[in-house]
């Protein structure tokens, strides 16, 4: 009997345990019109202020990453720009002339140096048919 409980005791401390190292963020979502511009803010956190930032689109967190813009380099797509204010811990994305094509799931990303993982910030980009008074 003892042994049966200390078991279920073990399961329930390590659900427990599994359930405390998850950890839930919210999916920022954004939204654009068709040939019009979005504005991508991307928060992060103090201490990655002199890291490259990038935006990745897809599947990102796996290997062989989407990436149209990361700073330091020309962006691949001239649509896409990325500025970093390092004061307030934020980088931003513009995208422009915007094509149902962009729609979907995009990734704030900071690189964080050699052999440990890059931080990333889920991210949804709508796209609404037509321009909105305030598309450029």
């Amino acid at each position: 009997m003892i042994q049966i409980c200390d078991h279920k005791l073990l399961i329930f401390l390590l659900l427990i345990m599994s359930v405390l190292a998850c950890e839930t963020t919210e999916i920022l979502t954004f939204t654009g019109y068709e040939g019009g511009k979005v504005e991508i803010r991307c928060p992060y956190e103090s201490g990655y202020e002199e890291q490259n930032k990038y935006l990745c689109r897809g599947e990102c967190p796996v290997l062989n990453k989407d990436i149209p813009v990361e700073s330091g380099s020309p962006a691949k797509d001239r649509r896409f720009s990325l500025t970093d204010d390092r004061t307030t811990h934020i980088f931003t994305v513009n995208i422009t002339d915007l094509r149902t094509e962009d729609q979907g799931k995009y990734w704030c990303s900071v690189r964080t140096g050699r052999g440990k993982s890059d931080v990333y910030t889920e991210i949804n980009l709508e796209i609404k048919p037509g321009k909105s008074e305030y598309s450029a």
